[in-house]
């Protein structure tokens, strides 16, 4: 994912995930709630189901497609606020984890 996707989305849109937040939580959360729709299907007479196939597999998709939106719309109103106070932000030091890892070298 990290090697394909942060390039295409850099080229592409302008995104810069610096962190790997999209490969740590946003890929293997989408993949699951796919599978979780996909899951219905091998066993949709599970006891914990409470509705029928057709139904408990939009209900998964609405969850999956509940969370992205709300994941692109917190994101993009998080980085707004960031981009249009920059001297708000300027005197916040950039984090540094070298500072924890004095013994590996």
């Amino acid at each position: 994912g990290y090697f394909y996707s942060s390039p295409f989305l850099e080229e592409k849109f302008g995104i810069f995930d610096t962190c790997g937040v999209a490969n740590l939580h946003g890929y293997p959360s989408v993949l699951g709630g796919l599978a979780s729709i996909l899951l219905v299907f091998v066993d949709y007479k599970a006891d914990f189901l409470m509705y029928g196939l057709v139904t408990q597999s939009i209900i998964q998709l609405l969850a999956v497609v509940a969370t992205l939106a709300m994941a692109i719309v917190s994101g993009f109103v998080t980085g707004s606020v960031v981009l249009k106070n920059p001297t708000y932000f300027a005197d916040i030091p950039d984090y540094e984890d070298a500072i924890w890892w004095t013994d590996v070298e």
